[in-house]
């Protein structure tokens, strides 16, 4: 850290370290905010996670009827045709926010199929609608997480280099200028001796 020692370093590195002080505890609050609304999105995507697996078994237990032969293809009824996908901020953060997913109309001809394709249709649904879910707070952690870190890096950097950086080198200048004064004195008092010397020596 580069600095002078003068009166003028020492008002300038004061003002740096009020203006530390006050910026670091709404740097700590953001900080707390973000490992909240980590532990928040972490306990959330894990319920997903056993949602899906819920959803998964409700599959298996239609997977030996999806072996029938059907006479329309039901994967085009599967596929998303609109996630509904939005962004709200979280601790400062923009973070995406799921909301409804659209799939094609079932329209399917009752003739020739059996009678459960609607309910398995819905539980193969239900299951994409949980993947993309999933995927949406898998990146809203993500982002939350990173910006966690920076957040958590910069509260390091004021508690750990630049308050102390700064206040240590107040100290210095501190010492420094006492030690100019006390030269100063000095010097002052020995200009006054060889004055008083010089008026008696005349």
């Amino acid at each position: 850290m580069d600095y002078k020692l003068n009166k003028v370093e020492l008002t300038r590195l004061r003002r740096q370290v009020k203006t530390y002080n006050q910026y670091l505890p709404v740097l700590k609050l953001k900080q707390e905010q973000l490992q909240a609304e980590q532990l928040k999105a972490r306990r959330a995507l894990v319920a997903l996670r056993e949602s899906l697996l819920q959803a998964k078994a409700d599959v298996a237990s239609v997977i030996p009827m999806l072996a029938e032969h059907l006479v329309f293809d039901m994967t085009k009824y599967l596929r998303a045709l609109e996630v509904e996908l939005t962004k709200t901020t979280v601790a400062g953060v923009e973070v995406p926010e799921i909301g409804t997913v659209v799939f094609a109309m079932l329209s399917i001809s009752y003739f020739g199929n059996p009678a459960w394709v609607p309910r398995a249709v819905e539980k193969l649904r239900d299951l994409v609608r949980l993947h993309i879910k999933a995927s949406v707070f898998e990146e809203r952690l993500a982002r939350i997480t990173a910006e966690l870190r920076r957040t958590t890096q910069r509260v390091n950097l004021f508690e750990q280099v630049l308050i102390p950086d700064s206040k240590e080198a107040i100290r210095r200048i501190r010492i420094a200028l006492g030690d100019q004064q006390v030269a100063a004195v000095g010097r002052a008092k020995i200009a006054k001796r060889k004055t008083v010397a010089a008026g008696r020596a005349s």
